[in-house]
């Protein structure tokens, strides 16, 4: 899209976004409806609407064309793919900030990264996504690295462990593909050899915290002990418990406790179900091309579960990127008309028990408790 039409389409967005606001402003009956609520939240569910209604407007006959065709989860997908952009820059970012090459006003200690991870679209401190940063995670999409998701309990701003796993082969994880990706077209990964300088110094103020924590610990387990002296409880149970997840187990406890025909149903329909040596991606893999509006090509491979899942991957990148343009299109329009993104909790409150350790930090090491370090 040229310049001049997306002034024009930004223009209209402006306009129907402010015209939509008036028309409920004026509304009697939404008002008188309204006015019960609570007043705090009332701009905000107004501006929401209207965002909303502007979308609805824009993207009603590309929405409908999806539900049809049962896509939209493909938007979404993509939409995901945007967040995973913003957060190598955040990144980027968080290995400067500890070196101290560089200030961020919305960043005081290292615990503020993890609350702009889960906020990444409303982050201050990076630009937004543009055509080019879309353009390279196409390239990426079409790499043999790509990868669909991280792992459960991965996080991206997760510092020391993906720069030790940069830098060794101890690491508990792997550095993020998207980030080694990312990292080969531009050379940023000399940011993860920088000194952790900022790290250092939060933790020197956390061995105080941690000391005190552990003494108080000490000595609540020490008064229990004494209360328990006094007052002895009941023996605690000491019988084993039952290892039912234990591999085998189950098939034992049928073919001893059951009868014959129960025996013989539980080996007629797969008898024990060992989740271990279950493929958990399987079924939805199958699902998937099962439902694709393409023939799908599979490989020959000596697995084929493996086939399955490598079909099922070129098929999922093929709609991550047809639906990247609309995703970023959709972002675009929060963007451009300064409508922005719903924060999850407030900063101060999601970090407050972080601030309030290295506060305390800085009164047991003798200095003032402030943030000024």
């Amino acid at each position: 899209m040229d310049s001049q039409k997306e002034k024009e389409k930004l223009l209209w967005r402006q306009q129907k976004h402010e015209e939509i606001k008036q028309e409920l402003l004026t509304n009697e009956i939404f008002m008188k409806y309204i006015e019960k609520g609570n007043p705090l939240f009332r701009e905000r569910f107004i501006d929401d609407y209207a965002a909303k209604k502007v979308n609805l407007l824009e993207w009603g006959p590309d929405y409908v064309k999806w539900n049809e065709r049962d896509e939209m989860q493909w938007i979404d997908d993509a939409t995901k793919r945007l967040k995973e952009i913003q957060q190598k820059k955040l990144f980027d970012l968080q290995c400067l900030w500890r070196a101290e090459k560089i200030s961020l006003e919305e960043i005081t200690l290292t615990c503020d990264f993890d609350y702009w991870e889960k906020n990444i679209f409303s982050c201050p401190c990076i630009e937004p996504v543009n055509e080019s940063d879309v353009e390279m995670y196409i390239q990426y999409l079409q790499s043999e690295n790509f990868e669909n998701e991280q792992g459960f309990l991965d996080s991206w701003q997760e510092y020391d462990e993906i720069k030790e796993a940069y830098l060794t082969d101890e690491g508990m994880r792997d550095v993020p593909e998207w980030y080694e990706f990312h990292n080969s077209r531009t050379g940023l990964s000399v940011y993860l050899q920088l000194p952790d300088i900022r790290g250092d110094k939060e933790e020197y103020y956390l061995k105080f915290w941690r000391k005190e924590f552990h003494a108080k610990a000490d000595n609540e387990q020490k008064i229990m002990k004494e209360i328990a002296e006094v007052f002895p409880l009941a023996e605690t149970e000491k019988r084993p418990s039952l290892d039912y997840f234990k591999k085998g187990w189950m098939t034992w406890f049928v073919n001893t406790f059951e009868d014959k025909p129960t025996q013989e149903a539980f080996a007629r329909y797969g008898g024990e179900i060992i989740f271990a040596d279950r493929d958990e991606y399987l079924e939805d893999d199958l699902e998937l091309l099962a439902t694709a509006d393409r023939i799908v090509p599979m490989q020959g491979w000596f697995d084929w579960r493996e086939a399955v899942h490598k079909a099922a991957d070129g098929y999922r990148r093929e709609k991550i990127i047809e639906a990247l343009p609309i995703a970023y299109q959709q972002y675009r329009v929060r963007v451009d008309t300064e409508l922005g993104f719903e924060l999850k909790e407030s900063r101060a409150k999601y970090n407050s028990w972080y601030y309030d350790m290295i506060l305390r930090g800085r009164e047991l090491s003798g200095e003032k408790r402030d943030l000024n370090f």
